[in-house]
């Protein structure tokens, strides 16, 4: 809002300061990314037909793990031996905030106030370290006694309005941190298979795995597979609920001055 000019009574301005900030402030609000079933770290190779005995973790199934059909090697499987898939996991959500749904607007003041210097009237009494301001009603201005120094202000009789003006704001508020909850309502289930050619098209057996239990592929005995793939039975990764984003702390007038004035300046008497 504009000021008024100084009335012609009391021409200089010895100060300007303001009331009340209008400082719009809005935490933007959180998200988190989408969680996703996530593929088991290994395949182990078992000793025995059925998953038992001593295990050996073989590093070369990445490419069956993706879903690509591909002709095991010796180490990996034969006909004595079966395969432990391990258990899928759901990958965490990670946090983030979406844009703002409305501009944040840049400070200002809501109220503001001006001090003009005039003549003090003919037996005002009022503290050496102050300065009267007359009033001019018609403009808005009342008259008041400027406190110049600091420290708690007790108004003189005749005077008992109070009104408080700043030089600035300092902002304290912030926006507390986006977090994401783990992932719920998650299904993630493997299915790991093997085949009598070397396309991954006669079916010889299949294996699955869940986020629950790992998985075993049996082998055939006398049979070995020509090629594997696994694929996803169940693909179902959940969401993630965010949390934070909340605003916290406040604004901090600075710079105060206090006025005591016979009205509310602005108001009719």
């Amino acid at each position: 809002m504009d000021e008024p000019l100084c009335p012609s009574s009391a021409p200089a301005m010895v100060y300007w300061g303001y009331e009340t900030p209008d400082y719009f402030f809005e935490c933007s609000p959180c998200r988190c990314s989408e969680p996703a079933c996530a593929l088991p770290d290994d395949v182990r190779t078992a000793a025995s037909l059925k998953c038992g005995g001593s295990e050996v973790a073989v590093r070369e199934p990445q490419e069956i793990l993706n879903g690509t059909c591909v002709v095991p090697s010796e180490a990996l499987v034969n006909d004595h031996k079966s395969l432990l898939l391990g258990a899928t996991r759901v990958t965490p959500c990670e946090a983030g905030v979406e844009p703002p749904p409305v501009p944040r607007l840049i400070p200002r003041w809501y109220r503001s106030g001006l001090a003009c210097a005039g003549n003090l009237p003919e037996g005002t009494n009022v503290s050496p370290s102050a300065t009267g301001v007359p009033s001019d009603e018609e403009s808005g201005f009342a008259r008041c006694v400027m406190y110049l120094g600091e420290g708690e202000v007790t108004c003189p009789e005749g005077y008992p309005v109070d009104v408080v003006l700043y030089d600035g704001i300092r902002d304290e508020r912030y926006c507390t941190p986006c977090e994401c909850g783990p992932p719920t309502g998650s299904e993630c289930s493997l299915m790991l298979l093997s085949f009598r050619d070397g396309a991954c098209e006669e079916l010889l057996t299949a294996g699955a795995a869940s986020s629950d239990a790992p998985g075993c592929l049996a082998a055939t005995p006398g049979v070995k597979p020509k090629s594997m793939k696994a694929i996803w039975q169940v693909n179902q990764p959940g969401s993630c609920e965010p949390s934070g984003g909340e605003p916290r702390g406040e604004i901090v007038l600075t710079g105060p001055t206090t006025f005591c004035c016979q009205r509310r300046p602005g108001e009719k008497e």
